[in-house]
């Protein structure tokens, strides 16, 4: 299941993003899911995430777009 741009970008400064990204961390675990949140582009938007429990992220924090994968990543 995947968390949509919306609640991604900015919530570690947005109590209302917050807690709709908890909420629907909970749902996806208790339903088997593992949740990813997409278009993640700021440090502390991962930071966040990442501490509150969410283990897959997409965006261009970790690199554009490429033909082919990129190697290693340092986070």
């Amino acid at each position: 299941m995947k968390l949509d741009i919306h609640y991604v970008q900015g919530v570690a400064g947005d109590s209302n993003k917050q807690q709709i990204a908890k909420q629907f961390l909970h749902h996806a675990l208790e339903v088997g899911s593992t949740p990813l949140a997409e278009c993640v582009e700021l440090r502390e938007d991962f930071e966040w995430l990442k501490q509150a429990g969410y283990q897959l992220f997409q965006g261009y924090l970790f690199g554009k777009p490429t033909p082919s994968p990129i190697e290693e990543l340092s986070y």
